[in-house]
């Protein structure tokens, strides 16, 4: 196993990376430049970070011995988190108020430790505890919930209110698109701008630049990521 540091947010822990990622959102809301850092960890790697300070130069920066996995960055549940900087990456100002965000999101924070403090530590542990990990405790399974596609949502919303007859619930995730109504959906949209046949539609939505390459859509071949372009667009021509 390599002892160099992995940065890679999707080794976490599928409900830490999603909170990984919140935290890098909600702090350039509040105009910090945050990065991740070190997420997993082997126990090669840890155990490199340990002799730091003990049996190699520079100071001590983790009490954690990696032969006996007591970390939680080797179980992927944690991460640090620092400034996107080159010159002061681990300002104290910085990591503190990164700290407070991380904590408004159910993350622990290294930082807020009463011994030891860690500022760039973040972690969720699902309240186990290193002991009950290493005696095989089970880290709960978690798959993050599907996100909105906000932008499709609203140009859905705006077409139905212009009068295009679609239930938008159908249309609203690619996930979700009944492609045996496709042909439908595209004479209703072209009814919105005067058109009562297929080809004539087509025609408008090329000349519109809605449809750049009009292959697919003279076969009537339709693909779930390409009607999702075009209601998009057409929702910006009403």
């Amino acid at each position: 196993m390599s002892i160099d540091r992995c940065d890679d947010i999707k080794e976490l822990h599928p409900k830490v990376r999603e909170l990984a990622e919140k935290l890098l959102v909600e702090a350039k809301k509040q105009g910090l430049d945050a990065k991740i850092i070190d997420t997993y960890r082997s126990p090669e790697r840890q155990d490199f970070l340990y002799a730091q300070g003990r049996t190699k130069p520079g100071a001590i920066v983790t009490n954690a011995r990696g032969k006996d996995k007591s970390s939680y960055h080797n179980w992927r549940l944690a991460f640090d988190c620092i400034q996107n900087s080159k010159t002061d990456p681990y300002n104290a100002a910085f990591l503190a108020k990164l700290g407070k965000i991380g904590q408004s999101l159910g993350l622990e924070w290294g930082g807020g430790w009463s011994s030891f403090k860690d500022a760039p530590h973040f972690q969720y542990t699902y309240g186990l505890s290193i002991k009950q990990l290493n005696a095989g405790a089970k880290i709960p399974t978690y798959i993050p919930p599907k996100q909105v596609d906000q932008e499709l949502v609203t140009a859905i919303d705006k077409l139905v209110v212009a009068g295009v007859k679609m239930n938008a619930c159908n249309w609203n995730s690619i996930d979700k698109m009944d492609l045996r109504y496709a042909e439908t959906l595209i004479l209703r949209i072209g009814a919105l701008f005067g058109f009562s046949d297929y080809k004539a539609t087509i025609d408008y939505l090329q000349g519109k630049e809605v449809i750049t390459d009009r292959t697919l859509w003279d076969r009537k071949e339709f693909v779930p990521k390409y009607i999702r372009t075009i209601l998009i667009r057409v929702s910006k021509l009403v």
